[in-house]
């Protein structure tokens, strides 16, 4: 099992720096600001899902939440 474990990991390792070895520093940098607006899009979308349950499940909390956002 561990070969296989070690064996994945190596393949993974030899994929991922030849495939970052032959792109530029600005490939590298579109490729690192995608990545930084997704993590940015599905954190804002987590925290207002969340707000959204907590104004459904509590009405006296949305008259708050309406007090905040004027």
């Amino acid at each position: 099992m561990k070969e296989k474990i070690i064996t994945w990991f190596a393949y993974f390792w030899a994929g991922f720096t030849g495939f970052f070895s032959s792109l530029s520093f600005n490939e590298v940098g579109v490729l690192v600001s995608i990545v930084a607006t997704l993590i940015t899009m599905f954190v804002n979308w987590y925290y207002k899902r969340r707000t959204l349950q907590v104004l459904e499940n509590h009405p006296d909390s949305r008259k708050a939440y309406e007090q905040m956002e004027d």
